[in-house]
């Protein structure tokens, strides 16, 4: 298969490009600066081919040159500013010209050029209004955005299930819950790098880690998340257009701490008042996001929490201060 991978160059984005490689498809891995070198040396070791693009997203001409230049069959549309409570990474127009507008594109060009699947992440952002409660949150919830990121990521849903049925197009949206874990990094497209990363920067530079009692949160590798978003692309028919991407349990960050240091001696870490970056209410539990459908429809299974952090805390080890220098350089 041939897949189209927009924002790639972004911490989803490399996971799904990695993975996509892996599965020995030819990749089309499009963003608005060139991969860096050392995206493009590791990923030449993968079975499949890789065809790094850099374009503007929102330039139709540009697209419609990509999709039919490579023969793309299947488009993973991941290129997004995810904008935080604090909304100072870009003004709103900016958001919605980058999120919304750019899903109005190419599921245009998917029409006229007859892709076979329009593959969208979206987010957890759609159920803020649950975030908080006792149960997990299932698929049958309705959207409860409460800010700009979250409203951008339900418009693209709306506008994906219009395409679907006007048009006949094949596509579905994951939303993803709070990933973390290889190839996360600056790229200034988020407005908060997530705690296990702070964590992970900190263990490499020998910098003191103070984390919350709080924030536990149903925290999902990233590598699963690549996972089931090749799933989504390439089997051929979906029972469901929408699916959750969490493990479905929340775990405390400590247990990433555990894992470094067995691997980084020289780790320094607590609990208490923390030196990291949240988004949430640290004095309130989260509740996790049901993964049902996906095991029901496709017998997925999620890395447990033991066993995600281990996993992160190997690549970190291995990929080292040096590696996050040179995938964050500009």
């Amino acid at each position: 298969m041939s897949i189209l991978v927009t924002g790639a160059g972004g911490f989803v984005g490399l996971n799904v490009v990695e993975r996509l490689l892996d599965d020995g498809h030819t990749v089309v891995a499009l963003g608005n600066r060139p991969l860096p070198q050392i995206v493009r040396d590791r990923f030449a070791r993968r079975p499949g081919t890789l065809h790094p693009v850099t374009a503007d997203v929102r330039d139709a001409a540009a697209m419609r040159a990509v999709l039919k230049d490579y023969g793309v069959d299947r488009i993973f549309h991941g290129a997004a500013i995810t904008l935080g409570v604090a909304g100072t990474i870009a003004p709103a127009t900016d958001v919605v010209d980058i999120n919304v507008v750019s899903t109005a594109v190419l599921l245009e060009l998917a029409r006229e050029v007859e892709i076979a699947r329009f593959v969208y992440p979206s987010s957890t952002a759609v159920y803020t209004g649950y975030a908080f409660d006792a149960g997990p949150v299932t698929e049958a919830h309705a959207p409860t955005p409460t800010a700009l990121y979250g409203f951008t990521k339900l418009a693209c849903e709306r506008l994906i299930r219009d395409a679907a049925a006007r048009h006949g197009l094949s596509a579905v949206c994951g939303r993803i819950t709070a990933v973390f874990g290889a190839w996360e990094h600056d790229t200034g497209a988020r407005e908060t790098l997530s705690p296990p990363y702070q964590i992970a920067r900190k263990a490499l530079t020998d910098q003191p880690i103070a984390i919350s009692r709080g924030g536990w949160r149903d925290w999902t590798s990233a590598r699963d998340v690549a996972r089931v978003f090749s799933l989504l692309l390439t089997r051929d028919t979906l029972p469901h257009d929408i699916y959750n991407i969490s493990l479905g349990e929340t775990w405390d960050p400590a247990l990433l701490c555990e894992a470094l240091s067995a691997r980084i001696p020289s780790i320094d870490w607590s609990a208490g008042e923390t030196n990291l970056s949240y988004n949430d209410d640290l004095t309130r539990k989260r509740s996790a996001l049901s993964n049902t459908r996906l095991a029901e429809d496709f017998g997925f299974r999620f890395m447990p929490p033991a066993e995600a952090a281990a996993d992160y805390a190997e690549w970190v080890a291995e990929f080292g201060a040096a590696g996050f220098e040179a995938l964050e350089s500009r």
